[in-house]
């Protein structure tokens, strides 16, 4: 198997079959962070073609400076961020869930009874709102950490900031959710 900075390195050279092999390495990925982090499923997909034509005219000047899953998930946030320009939005990245283990936020969705239920539906709502309340670099920082599973340093070189930078804005984005959730754990 092949390795990505490989793969480049042959698009580069005109090999088609190698950019498909990238295509359908990171498509599902990548067309997911759009998913939780665009506005719908039509801008998803939109972003997830452009973010491959852009792989592909940007093959010949790729240097493997860093890791191609960093490469490519910085491709993402800046077409994200020019998608939401373009838009003349102040929300930069709607993430419709963020948990601990990456998935949907299903705390309490399997209790017995019916009020249970009530309440659980209510705090995933109320999470839905505290998050679209987060400053965009915020919201960013946390779908790459808990969405994507991304580590500190490989958040810290798509988003251009240094770890400890990253460390502190996803430290605050966690504060900041559990403040406004703290009425949940009464």
């Amino acid at each position: 198997m092949q390795d990505d900075a490989e793969l480049m390195h042959l698009t580069a050279s005109g090999d088609e079959s190698a950019f498909r092999t990238l295509v359908e390495r990171y498509q599902g990925e990548i067309y997911n962070f759009f998913l939780r982090t665009a506005d719908s499923e039509d801008d998803a997909a939109d972003l997830t073609q452009r973010l491959f034509i852009k792989l592909f005219r940007s093959a010949r000047g790729y240097r493997k400076s860093s890791s191609f899953r960093t490469f490519i998930f910085s491709i993402a946030r800046n077409l994200l961020i020019d998608h939401y320009r373009q838009k003349n939005r102040a929300d930069v990245v709607s993430i419709d869930e963020i948990s601990d283990g990456g998935g949907e936020f299903e705390h309490g969705l399997h209790d017995d009874g019916p009020m249970e239920m009530i309440e659980a539906l209510e705090l995933n709502e109320a999470f839905v709102k505290a998050v679209r309340t987060l400053p965009d670099e915020w919201r960013i920082a946390m779908e790459l950490r808990v969405g994507r599973q991304m580590s500190y340093k490989e958040i810290a070189s798509v988003m251009g900031r240094s770890v400890s930078s990253v460390e502190t804005i996803i430290f605050r984005a966690r504060e900041r959710l559990a403040e406004e959730l703290k009425r949940f754990r009464e």
